[in-house]
């Protein structure tokens, strides 16, 4: 590409943003930019007029190359990325950086000095600019930056009032807080006049008025200073001399003398007072009101003795001063240690602030995962209303116009509402919770937080600083932006670097205190000891995944159903199962997705769970209990904590219990050993006391096994307050669990305290009935049609035989649901009677111990559908005689892994569960699945109980309780074993698992039951 470019700069390659734009479009040289600025130039040279450099390409990662030649007059320019434009992001990009090394003169500067070149040559690269009005040396400009850091680019005023001095205004924020006098908007202003032809006369002229500025080129800076324009009419001659001194210096008393000084002149036409200075006066003002106020709202609210009235709880003297604290300064930091009662102490002060400063509408802003949380803090502390902003963007806007005490809104909501916020809503006060997620301060999301608008801050985290302390200075802008100052300043101030700049530690860190302690406010809980209660107990709502909730979801769905069901009659033995396998399913997928399908990696109660033990272990240097009922869950915990560093130990059912107690004193002695991971087979037996916090990765159906795990630090020999940290998967079935543990605990026998010696609790028969009344409700889902649905059969016992359905049309389609029908019917009635069942001749062929004439009539009722055919064991035996000449013989290789002679010694439970399993694999080649997965698990049940010990099958309704109560923590099986049963128990539900799901399970169900002789 060639183009004509007239000549900006000595050198025909240097261009600013005014000479950019003249050649490429602004949008290109934005994308230029920001290329530019994400160091994606990796390499540049420069001979004899021509450029040559290597772009980084934002899409592909890969290098592009650019030549820039100028000749004559006439700029060439090529680049081989091939993107349609004559001039593209990579060639701009180029000149960026040519232009910044170009200006790199070699020689040392003070930081004062690069801090106003950084914004010089920003102002000429990164600023487009607009004259207003007046005359360009004392006139008005509007700038706005093409490549805003901000994420929401603003228009800004800039006053020109020298073409010499920095006594120029701009309304941008770093103009407000950088203490330089100037910032890349008045720097572009300067820059675009300095092109005028007569740019040396004017810059000679003096300003047509006299004007009051704020001095920050000066010693003992800032200084409020006058600029006398020649000689001042009598009456300002006079009132300047009053205020001023000779040399301009304001010689009165700050702020009373400067109000009045602004009383006398503000309406004269041949003064211009500047905003900056009034600002900063104002200011001053504003900060001895402040302190007066402070004092004596922390008195009012001290002389309370801990009842604040409207708030609900006793505080302790540590929260009451917190309060004290959050309520006087107005706009704070409050960086408690976890535990402390942080959230109670922001409501506290809100409640006060409402009550005596006319604070109407807070806005809490939080992650996703405690808005629920914070809406029932609010409640049980206030009773004020409070508002959970959520849905899509129209009910969001009308939820915004209600009224109420508290809307509590998510982070990322902030981005899409933030118009909405600051035009409808209009907060009094801003409360900011973990507000760490604003560290970085160049994210869209921390932009739009600090352009919320709030006579009230409060900015909540017990990890104010978590690797530098730019960290810090983010957080600083909520509260207040001038106490830390310009950031360039903050750096020089407190950072030690190297000659090219990297950080190499930091200094000053006493006078960093000093400059906080008006707005910040942190008490380590070993500091408050003696004031806190023995154990704090928290809950954190943690939001699902889309994968989570599409798993919980389905299987919240099948229960529903079948709590439907039980609303008309009792569920039967294999529909109890079936209903806690489904409610298994939705508990282990409120953990991560990955527990129920082997796959999906990552889980948001892990994200949670680092950042607790980052502040833990990592800053405090206390050691923490981690609690999951599921072996998986603790394996995926221990591999993000090894990527964290922290060092554990991991306790299961498969450790041996003579090996548990070496585990124990590893976590005691070893300092470097800072977590210990259990399932719930460490749930009891075990002393943890040298843990100071214990985190519940999920909610144990009974509150005995969540008290047992409590109990292993808060007991006797505990010397400290301990924390315990409860996760809870938003908006889910594990809700529901936890409202029983917490508030229905008459609902469980066999309650225990925290002294509890019971190895087993189970679920009460009134706990089952709770779950299929909660089902039942709105989560359930319609009960399918009375013709898809086969009728209880009961085994005859001499009664009535049960009756069936009268047969239904069958279509292509439909004869395998007809024939899953007939298994179901012949399960129900028959149940562990029936030794194996076959497809033959289009019908099915049942074995069982006997048959009788009452089970000879059920299968007749039964062949209205499709035809099924009963015989005991002798007759199979007689029928495999005949060998291919047998009805059964095309079935035959499905006896083969059956009826090979039983070893001796092998038990009867472990031929029933080979047997069993044959049967599975042929209904699954038949693709009935439902009927395959109940045959895969009775299998499974019949190997359990041989594995245990037993002499008969295990019951269905009870296979939960059993696997986790009893055969995890006895070691009868191991977790991937427990896994086994509860995955056979989830598919169990219907035809709707994979084919590929059930080969699997086929294929580790052989693997459990094994074969003869294994």
């Amino acid at each position: 590409m060639q183009c004509s470019v007239a000549p900006q700069h000595e050198d025909p390659l240097f261009f600013d943003r005014e000479g950019l734009t003249a050649v490429a479009s602004s949008a290109v040289v934005g994308e230029g930019l920001r290329s530019f600025k994400e160091h994606r130039v990796i390499a540049i040279d420069q001979d004899q007029g021509r450029l040559w450099a290597q772009v980084e390409d934002e899409a592909s990662d890969m290098p592009c190359t650019v030549g820039i030649a100028a000749a004559d007059r006439v700029l060439r320019l090529e680049c081989d990325c091939d993107d349609g434009t004559a001039v593209c992001r990579h060639m701009v990009a180029a000149l960026y950086a040519y232009a910044e090394q170009k200006e790199a003169t070699g020689h040392l500067f003070s930081a004062v000095d690069t801090a106003i070149r950084d914004r010089i040559k920003r102002g000429r690269s990164e600023v487009a600019v607009e004259h207003l009005n007046g005359t360009p040396w004392f006139g008005e400009w509007q700038a706005q930056s093409i490549g805003s850091e901000s994420h929401f680019p603003q228009r800004y005023r800039v006053t020109i009032r020298s073409l010499k001095r920095r006594t120029n205004i701009c309304t941008c924020p770093d103009f407000q807080v950088n203490q330089l006098g100037t910032c890349k908007h008045i720097e572009a202003v300067l820059h675009k006049i300095a092109k005028r032809k007569d740019y040396r006369k004017i810059r000679e002229m003096p300003a047509p008025l006299s004007y009051v500025y704020l001095a920050w080129d000066v010693d003992d800076a800032p200084q409020i200073r006058l600029h006398r324009c020649g000689s001042l009419p009598p009456e300002l001659a006079g009132l300047s001399a009053r205020f001023f001194d000779g040399a301009g210096h304001f010689i009165g008393r700050l702020p009373d003398d400067f109000f009045r000084f602004v009383e006398l002149v503000e309406n004269r036409a041949d003064l211009h007072l500047g905003d900056d200075a009034h600002d900063f006066v104002r200011h001053l003002a504003a900060k001895a009101t402040h302190r007066l106020r402070a004092e004596k709202i922390r008195g009012r609210i001290l002389a309370t003795n801990g009842r604040l009235p409207g708030v609900r709880a006793k505080l302790y003297p540590y929260q009451i001063e917190g309060v004290a604290f959050l309520a006087g300064t107005g706009r704070a930091l409050l960086a408690d240690d976890m535990g402390l009662g942080k959230t109670l102490q922001a409501i506290a002060a809100a409640a006060w602030l409402r009550e005596h400063e006319g604070v109407h509408r807070a806005l809490i802003i939080c992650p996703a995962s405690l808005k629920h949380q914070w809406a029932r803090e609010i409640e049980r502390f206030t009773g004020l209303e409070t508002r959970i902003i959520q849905g899509p963007a129209p009910e969001r806007g009308v939820q915004y116009r209600r009224e109420a005490a508290f809307f509590i809104i998510n982070y990322e909501l902030i981005l899409r509402d933030l118009s909405v916020i600051n035009e409808t809503l209009c907060p009094d006060l801003i409360i900011m919770d973990e507000a760490q997620r604003i560290k970085n301060w160049r994210t869209k999301i921390a932009a739009a937080v600090k352009r919320v608008p709030g006579r009230y801050a409060f900015v909540l985290s017990g990890t104010p600083l978590e690797n530098r302390l730019e960290d810090l200075y983010s957080l600083m802008q909520v509260v207040d932006p001038k106490v830390l100052g310009p950031l360039w300043r903050y750096l020089v101030d407190f950072h030690v670097t190297d000659d090219r700049g990297k950080v190499l530690g930091y200094r000053n860190l006493s006078l960093l205190r000093k400059r906080l302690a008006p707005v910040m406010l942190r008490r380590d809980r070993r500091l408050v000891r003696e004031q806190l209660p023995d154990k704090i107990v928290q809950r954190l709502d943690v939001a699902m995944t889309d994968k989570q909730r599409e798993l919980h979801d389905s299987a919240m769905s099948a229960a529903g159903r079948l709590a439907q069901i039980a609303r008309t009659r009792p569920l039967t033995p294999s529909e109890q199962n079936r209903l806690l396998a489904a409610l298994q399913q939705a508990r282990m997928a409120c953990n991560a997705a990955g527990l129920v399908d082997k796959e999906t990696q990552g889980a948001p109660k892990l994200d949670e769970l680092a950042d607790i033990l980052t502040e833990i272990c990592l800053q405090s240097g206390l050691k923490a209990v981690v609690f999951s009922q599921w072996e998986r869950m603790t394996q995926l915990v221990e591999a993000r904590l090894e990527r964290m560093g922290i060092n554990c130990v991991r306790l299961h059912g498969g450790v041996p219990t003579a090996k548990r107690g070496e585990l124990m004193d590893r976590f005691r002695d070893d300092d470097a050993v800072q977590v210990f991971l259990s399932t719930d087979a460490g749930g009891v037996g075990l002393n943890l006391q040298s843990g100071a916090v214990l985190i519940n990765l999920d909610v144990p159906w009974n509150p005995a096994v969540l008290e047992q795990r409590n109990a292993r630090i808060h007991r006797l020999g505990q010397t400290r307050t301990v924390q315990i940290i409860t996760m809870v998967a938003a908006d889910s079935y594990e809700e529901q669990v936890f409202a029983l543990v917490r508030n229905k605990q008459e609902l469980f026998d066999n309650v225990v305290g925290e002294d509890a010696t019971e190895d087993v609790v189970g679920i009460s028969k009134k706990l089952l009935e709770t779950l299929i009344e909660d089902l039942a409700g709105p989560m359930a889902e319609p009960t399918p049609p009375a013709e898809d649905k086969i009728a209880p059969i009961e085994a005859s016992t001499g009664s009535a035989p049960a009756t069936v359905p009268a047969a239904a049309p069958v279509v292509e389609d439909g004869v395998a649901h007809a024939i899953s029908r007939c298994i179901e019917a012949l399960q129900q009635a028959f149940g562990s009677r029936i030794e194996r069942i076959f497809g033959s001749g289009g019908g099915l062929v049942t074995v069982l111990d006997r048959v009788d004439a009452d089970a000879d009539r059920l299968a007749e009722q039964l062949s209205a559908e499709v035809p099924v055919a009963l015989i005991d064991r002798l007759a199979l035996k007689g029928l495999q005689r005949l060998g291919s000449g047998s009805p059964l013989a095309e079935e035959h290789r499905y006896f083969d892994a059956a009826t090979t002679a039983a070893p001796s010694g092998e038990s009867q439970l472990r031929r029933q569960a080979r047997e069993k399993l044959t049967a599975a694999r042929l209904l699954f080649d038949q693709r009935l699945f439902d009927s395959a997965l109940d045959m895969i698990f009775a299998a499974l049940l019949s190997a359990a109980a041989e594995k245990s010990g037993r002499d008969e099958p295990l019951n269905r309704t009870e296979v939960g309780i059993w696997a986790y109560a009893e055969a995890l923590p006895r070691g009868i099986l191991n977790q991937d074993q427990v896994g086994l049963l509860m995955r056979a128990l989830s598919f169990a539900q219907g035809s709707t698992a994979p084919a590929d799901l059930m080969q699997t399970l086929l294929d580790d169900a052989a693997h459990f039951v094994g074969s003869p002789g294994d």
